[in-house]
């Protein structure tokens, strides 16, 4: 069944398009052309983004990036969405929000907090009878192009010219134009490029030192002045694999000078490169237990790091949210989609059973002293409340009154073991009235 929808009104032919999008440029990335990059960026008079961009989609061939944002979108991607509506779950505009093409939606959306700003146009919302499933038509700006920064809020043709040939934010483009973040943030991928960076570097040395002392080094040596079995020699150990070699006359000395000591193995490469990751890993997730293995390895030390990276999924799930309920909201309903009086959630997740554990013992510790509403217990644990409620707490109450009858009587005589010691006494029906009248 398909969304109830009205009559919504269709973009003025407003399309964003004669763009001239260029291919990002792979070249070689050091510190200083990072450096360079956020200078541009920050220029207050001529600010420019497609350095930083460029740098940004190279970052993005790395193994780690794509482990850790990944890890971090999956949390936010594989969480189901519904509408309600007083109460109760629309399930038909909630099969809109799990679409695939709203999965695409979100994702971008949610690629906000690595760019620092998206900018997307929606052209259309309707129901594909053959396909039976929603779609939902839009672009996403090519971020190069646009111009977020107060005074600009433009859309460039050109990437390296700031000119206002598109302002999203003014009617009637603003009415289908969806956007998300702070102009002025570079995104996480600004602080995660410099590992990146250094990593590659860690890593070209590292082959280089395989290269060079990973296979046998080969010596020849020759007679002085013998220039033509030089020239053989050397021809024989061009074509005798790849490995490296020295040619020297016989007189000369060769000496190879390793720097000695741990630093001076490929170890240094290695640490080089985990001391990156991990770096890489802080910067995205918040920590780095949930992506690695330490080297103590303690399960509390990584229910922590767990505790810090659901944290940030909580701040995502919000970020998400925000976006959905309030730019795309008045978006559907200009395209007919009804969405008054509801509200869109992410779905409830299973009942984590350790935190639920955690959280009656606090609430059984805080029952002793002060009294707990028992209609607060059925909120806090999602326990649907009897209909005969009253009778069955009645009864409840009278068995733990009887209970303490139900102990056997002991001796009231004889309060002393047989070795002298005084016992605890019991709290049976002799002791309480022993206590009641002394």
């Amino acid at each position: 069944m398909a969304v109830k929808r009205t009559k919504g009104k269709k973009p003025d032919n407003i399309i964003v398009q004669n763009i001239n999008v260029l291919n990002a440029p792979h070249n070689t990335q050091d510190i200083e052309n990072w450096k360079a990059a956020i200078r541009a960026f920050e220029n207050i008079q001529n600010p420019n983004r497609t350095h930083l961009y460029d740098l940004y989609e190279d970052i993005l061939l790395d193994g780690q990036i794509e482990a850790t944002w990944g890890k971090r979108q999956d949390a936010i991607l594989n969480k189901e969405l519904v509408f309600v509506r007083d109460g109760v779950e629309d399930e038909d505009i909630s099969a809109l929000l799990n679409s695939p093409d709203m999965r695409l939606l979100i994702r971008e959306i949610h690629n906000s907090i690595m760019w620092g700003f998206t900018l997307i146009q929606i052209n259309g919302v309707w129901y594909d009878q053959d396909e039976e499933t929603y779609k939902i038509d839009f672009d996403l700006i090519p971020r190069k192009h646009v111009h977020p920064e107060e005074g600009f809020e433009c859309i460039s043709k050109q990437q390296s010219l700031v000119s206002k040939d598109w302002l999203f934010k003014e009617l009637p483009l603003a009415n289908y134009m969806l956007w998300a973040g702070d102009p002025k943030d570079k995104g996480l991928f600004a602080k995660a490029a410099q590992y990146v960076i250094y990593k590659r570097g860690g890593f070209g040395d590292w082959s280089q030192f395989a290269e060079m002392f990973g296979m046998p080094f080969r010596e020849m040596i020759y007679d002085d002045y013998d220039e033509n079995t030089r020239n053989k020699l050397e021809d024989m150990l061009i074509q005798w694999s790849g490995a490296g070699y020295c040619l020297h006359p016989r007189n000369s000395e060769l000496k190879i000078h390793e720097t000695g000591g741990s630093t001076g193995s490929n170890e240094v490469y290695d640490r080089l490169v985990q001391a990156c990751d991990a770096a890489i890993s802080k910067t995205i997730l918040g920590n780095t237990l949930t992506t690695e293995q330490g080297d103590k390895g303690a399960r509390s030390l990584g229910e922590v790091h767990k505790e810090v990276e659901d944290a940030k999924t909580e701040s995502d799930q919000k970020f998400v949210l925000a976006i959905l309920n309030t730019r795309l909201r008045a978006i559907l309903k200009r395209f007919g989609i009804n969405l008054a009086g509801g509200f869109i959630w992410y779905q409830s997740p299973d009942k984590d059973w350790n935190q639920l554990q955690t959280k009656w013992n606090v609430l059984s510790s805080i029952s002793d002293r002060i009294p707990v509403e028992d209609d607060y217990l059925y909120e806090e644990f999602d326990i649907p409340k009897p209909d005969n409620y009253e009778a069955m707490k009645e009864e409840l109450e009278m068995k733990h009154a009887f209970k303490a009858f139900e102990q056997p009587l002991q001796n009231p005589l004889k309060d002393d073991d047989e070795h002298g010691r005084t016992k605890p006494k019991a709290n049976n029906l002799f002791n309480r009235i022993r206590d009641f009248f002394v």
